[in-house]
C-alpha cells in the first residue's frame, strides 16, 4: 500500500461535505419521511465511442499501430497492358498504398477520499456513490474526447485529402454565420455527397473549390454505415422540419445507438452534449470569430474514421486508509485515439437559431 501513503488530506469527503442541504424547524412530534433512492442528475453516455472502432491492448503493450490501406489503387492506380506482348514486360504497378498510424494511450488517475465516519453516519452508501461518479466522470471525459478529437481532424487542402468542411446557409465560415444558419436536410444531402464522392473539396478563401482529380483524390465511402452527431438545437430544428420527420426511419429492428432518433437518407442520427458547441464572438471550430451561437455537427464513416485504444480499459481501487480512518477510491485508466481516414468525415458546422 506505500503507493497510497501521500494521500491528502485538502479534499477529503468528511461528514460535512456529504451531510447534504439543511434543515429547519425539526420536531420530535412531527416526523420526517425520507425517500428510499436517490434521484440522479443527468447523465451523458457513449455517443461517439459507440460508433468508431475500439481496441483493448494487451498487457505489457505500450503502443497500438493501426494499419491502413491510404486507398484502393483501382482502375486509375493499376496499369493493364492491352495486346500481345511480343517479349516485352508487362507494365509494373507499385504497391505502396499502406501505412500505419501509431497510438500511444495515456495513463489516468483519480480519487476520493472520503472518511470511515462519514460511511458510518451517512445514509447512503458513500463508497458505491463514489464509483459511480468515477466511471461516469471517466465515461464522460473519454466520449467528448473521441468526439473532440474527430472535430479536430485535418482538413482537405489544395494538394491534399482530409475532412470536408461546409456550413450552414450560405456561410463560408463559422465568422460569417447567422442566425437561421441551421441545419436542414438539405446540409445533411450534401455532406453525403462530399463523403461519398471521391472529389477533394476545399475552402480557397471565401470558394468553396474542387481540387483537379490528377492532383488529389478521395476515398468514395459509398455503401458504408453513416452516422451524424448533433445537438439539441439540431434535433429542435430537424423535427421541425417535415422533409426530415416524413423521411426519417423508426421503429426498425436495428440495433439503436445511445442518443439516436432515426436515420435520414440511410445515415444515422445521434444527438448529443458531446458536440463542440460555440458561443458567439468565441473563437469556432475552424479558428474564425463564431457570429453565432453554432455547433459543429460531424457527419462520418465512424468504423473508417477513427480508432480509440483502451491502453488500459476503466477499474476502481478501494483502499483503506486505515491511519486517517477513510477510504481511498481510486480509478485508474489509459487511452487515446486517433484519425484514421480523415476524408470519412464532413464537418457541417450551423448556426444553433
Amino acid at each position: 500500500m506505500a503507493q497510497y501513503n501521500e494521500v491528502e488530506l485538502s479534499n477529503e469527503s468528511g461528514a460535512t461535505a456529504t451531510r447534504g442541504a439543511a434543515m429547519s424547524s425539526i420536531y420530535t412530534n412531527q416526523p420526517v419521511m425520507y425517500g428510499e433512492e436517490l434521484i440522479d442528475a443527468a447523465k451523458n453516455r457513449f455517443f461517439f465511442l459507440q460508433a468508431v472502432n475500439v481496441v483493448e491492448l494487451p498487457r505489457g503493450h505500450k503502443d497500438y499501430v493501426e494499419y491502413k490501406r491510404t486507398k484502393f489503387l483501382g482502375s486509375s492506380g493499376i496499369t493493364f497492358d492491352s495486346g500481345e506482348k511480343a517479349g516485352s514486360d508487362i507494365s509494373n504497378t507499385s504497391l505502396d498504398n499502406q501505412t500505419g498510424v501509431t497510438i500511444t494511450p495515456t495513463f489516468y488517475s483519480s480519487k476520493m477520499h472520503i472518511e470511515d465516519y462519514s460511511i458510518l453516519v451517512n445514509v447512503h452508501n458513500l463508497i458505491d456513490l463514489a464509483r459511480e461518479e468515477l466511471v461516469y466522470g471517466i465515461a464522460d471525459t473519454v466520449d467528448a474526447y473521441v468526439g473532440t478529437t474527430i472535430g479536430d481532424a485535418t482538413e482537405a487542402t489544395a494538394g491534399a485529402q482530409g475532412a470536408t468542411m461546409i456550413y450552414g446557409g450560405d456561410a463560408t465560415s463559422d465568422s460569417t454565420l447567422t442566425d437561421g444558419d441551421i441545419l436542414t436536410p438539405e446540409k445533411i444531402s450534401d455532406g453525403i455527397r462530399y463523403l461519398e464522392g471521391t472529389d477533394v473539396f476545399y475552402w480557397n478563401s471565401t470558394t468553396f473549390t474542387k481540387v483537379a482529380a490528377a492532383t488529389a483524390t478521395k476515398n468514395g465511402w459509398v455503401g458504408y454505415e453513416k452516422v451524424l452527431f448533433i445537438g439539441p438545437a439540431q434535433k429542435n430544428a430537424l423535427q421541425k422540419d417535415s422533409q426530415f420527420t416524413n423521411a426519417s426511419e423508426y421503429g426498425s429492428n436495428e440495433v439503436v445507438m445511445n442518443g439516436e432518433i432515426g436515420k435520414y437518407l440511410d445515415v444515422k442520427v445521434v444527438v448529443t452534449n458531446n458536440i463542440e458547441k460555440t458561443a458567439s464572438a468565441a473563437t469556432g471550430p475552424d479558428t474564425s470569430t463564431a457570429s453565432a451561437n453554432m455547433t459543429r455537427c460531424i457527419l462520418c464513416v465512424p468504423k473508417k474514421a477513427f480508432t480509440f485504444v483502451w491502453g488500459l480499459a476503466p477499474q476502481i481501487k478501494v483502499v483503506p486508509i486505515s491511519w486517517q480512518a477513510a477510504q481511498a477510491i481510486v480509478l485508474e485508466t489509459a487511452y487515446a485515439g486517433s484519425v484514421i481516414h480523415g476524408d470519412a468525415i464532413v464537418f457541417i458546422d450551423v448556426a444553433d437559431d
